[in-house]
């Protein structure tokens, strides 16, 4: 039998609810304010030859610096240029063919209007995301999108929530509208991302997980089981490759194989071990290069049910072994 929840509890789970609720409501305020002047900001970064300052300050320079982030992985090389360091030489960081994307919650930040009539010196543009479209930044931008929110979420209604995720969110939007039109595809995304579990799966080749050299389990097809039982123990892959003195490949052995070895062999057990790898091996195994994308061999693997796969060369020479736990620990899902 439950008891009752406690009242503290309650009022904590109505709260977050509540804030949540809040948050959403401004974002979804913002939608019908994406106009004409949205669209000629996507197009402004797109047509830009060089790069994308993005500032702010306060808690808009962290959503200014997260922003800059979203841009870079997703084809617009951007960078974060601190307002105020901008004035004391970070200026020369930004050049006539970039453009400069400004968020503000109140558009009168002065380090960004400051840097107002630098920027027009240099014939660099501006993109403003502003809580206060009425404002002096807001005036000066050659485009203004608006990220005015009601109220600010929380029971003191002055804490920055629902203005900072108004504007992340309307940020991401021009970022994923220009992504949009550049066709930026998940290969593409991928190669900028190479530590991440979508660049391994899209680019990780598995020459550079496979278990070579001496840690391949090697028997030549006359090697008597009892030796195969040893070389596969002491390998510890579940598996051996049968190969001619020149490591070319002739077969494996797998568990499974030596099993029903043994149990054919029951009515001779002094003979069995003495049977040579070749009689009991597969001759014909899944093999793959070392160029095999580790995703595509994950495919594989998981598709005809097996564990290991021997890697090999063009000429059928052995390479190494995969087993699917070095794709597991290598983050290929």
């Amino acid at each position: 039998m439950t008891g009752e929840i406690p009242e503290k509890v309650r009022q904590r789970v109505a709260m977050g609810r509540t804030i949540l609720e809040e948050e959403a409501q401004a974002i979804l305020a913002l939608a019908p304010g994406i106009d004409r002047t949205f669209a000629e900001a996507v197009g402004a970064l797109l047509d830009n030859p060089g790069k994308l300052a993005v500032t702010g300050i306060g808690k808009s320079g962290h959503i200014a610096r997260k922003i800059s982030a979203t841009f870079s992985s997703t084809g617009t090389p951007a960078f974060f240029l601190h307002p105020g360091e901008a004035l004391h030489g970070d200026l020369g960081m930004l050049e006539s063919r970039d453009i400069l994307l400004a968020f503000s919650k109140s558009g009168e930040t002065e380090e960004i209007l400051a840097l107002m009539p630098l920027l027009e010196r240099m014939e660099i543009p501006v993109v403003a995301i502003l809580g206060q479209r009425e404002s002096t930044i807001g005036r000066k931008a050659s485009w203004t999108l608006s990220a005015e929110v009601s109220h600010e979420a929380g029971p003191l209604g002055i804490a920055p929530t629902s203005s900072t995720t108004a504007m992340l969110a309307l940020g991401d939007a021009l970022a994923m509208a220009v992504l949009a039109e550049r066709n930026f595809g998940i290969p593409d995304f991928a190669s900028l991302h190479p530590g991440g579990s979508l660049g391994r799966r899209y680019f990780l080749q598995i020459g550079a997980l496979m278990h070579g050299g001496d840690r391949i389990p090697r028997v030549s097809p006359v090697t008597p089981l009892r030796e195969v039982i040893v070389e596969m123990t002491e390998k510890k892959l579940g598996m051996t490759t049968v190969q001619e003195e020149d490591g070319t490949l002739l077969g494996i052995l797998t568990d499974g194989d030596l099993r029903r070895a043994l149990e054919n062999g029951r009515q001779h057990p002094g003979s069995i071990l003495d049977v040579p790898a070749r009689a009991v091996m597969t001759a014909t195994p899944i093999v793959l290069p070392p160029s095999t994308l580790a995703s595509e061999a994950l495919t594989l693997m998981e598709s005809r049910q097996i564990t290991s796969v021997v890697v090999v060369h063009p000429h059928h020479t052995v390479a190494g072994v995969l087993h699917i736990h070095d794709l597991l620990r290598a983050g290929v899902l």
